[in-house]
């Protein structure tokens, strides 16, 4: 939800392209090495008005106990 809701992609995101990748990323074939690209995303509340910044959204406890009750066994997958 931050993302959508805490960042501006024109000016929160930037691309570190040819980053060192190991052998367990997927996006690299099996039995190569190589490199991807990364994105780093500033989805922070600004410091410089946090005051006056919306609070975060928040179930109550009785709303989470009922969805933890109903897909707790999925959830905990």
């Amino acid at each position: 939800m931050a993302l959508t809701t805490r960042s501006n992609p024109e000016i929160d995101i930037e691309m570190i392209r040819r980053s060192w990748s190991g052998p367990l990323d997927p996006i690299i074939p099996k039995g190569q090495k190589g490199h991807s690209s990364r994105a780093v995303i500033d989805a922070c509340r600004p410091y410089e008005w946090m005051s006056e910044f919306p609070p975060v959204a928040e179930s109550s406890p009785e709303v989470r106990r009922a969805a933890e009750e109903k897909w707790g066994k999925i959830l905990d997958a």
